[in-house]
């Protein structure tokens, strides 16, 4: 039977760019709306924009270099634990372990403190680079509580609905094998 309950959950889609107002119209086109909205963040120029109801989040970030590929980042419960049995299963880190730093200036975090109900973090949590057995790169985070609740990224909200745990079973055993 297909695992109900996931150990990570995809939380953050994040765009590299060099024109972020290009990369905003474009995808406000792709989504609708004009919806973006500066991130808490006073290092990197960077915008965000939820794209689903479950907590998924699409970015704009000024690109780093030019080789900078579109990333997925998935929260886990346990970034340590889940670096190992990844490293066991072929990744390898490219990125060590860091903090995600909350850099904003005083003013931002009291208008989001105001606007979330909440205080900002000092951190969003803990971050790992890696890179997948076919050179794929993806992000790892450890969210701080308050971060994780925003995105729905809990263990609660990384669950299959029973309709798909029974079409992914069903199709196992009964189709799966006419693709061979």
């Amino acid at each position: 039977m297909a695992k109900a309950q996931l150990n990570a959950k995809l939380v953050i889609c994040s765009v590299p760019t060099r024109n972020s107002a290009a990369a905003q119209q474009f995808y406000n086109t792709l989504l609708g709306g004009a919806d973006f909205a500066r991130t808490l963040d006073d290092q990197i120029e960077s915008y965000y924009r939820p794209i689903s109801k479950d907590g998924l989040t699409l970015t704009i970030a000024a690109r780093q270099n030019d080789r900078e590929p579109i990333t997925c980042f998935f929260a886990v419960d346990n970034l340590d634990e889940t670096v190992q049995q990844l490293q066991a299963a072929g990744g390898r880190v490219v990125v060590n372990s860091a903090p995600v730093p909350v850099s904003a200036p005083e003013q931002a975090k009291q208008a989001y403190a105001q606007a979330v109900g909440q205080q900002a973090p000092a951190t969003a949590g803990q971050f790992v680079g890696m890179i997948d057995p076919d050179g794929n790169y993806l992000g790892l985070l450890q969210l701080d509580s308050s971060i994780q609740k925003s995105l729905n990224a809990g263990p609660e909200c990384r669950t299959l609905s029973p309709g798909q745990v029974q079409q992914l079973d069903n199709w196992k055993q009964h189709g799966e094998g006419a693709m061979r």
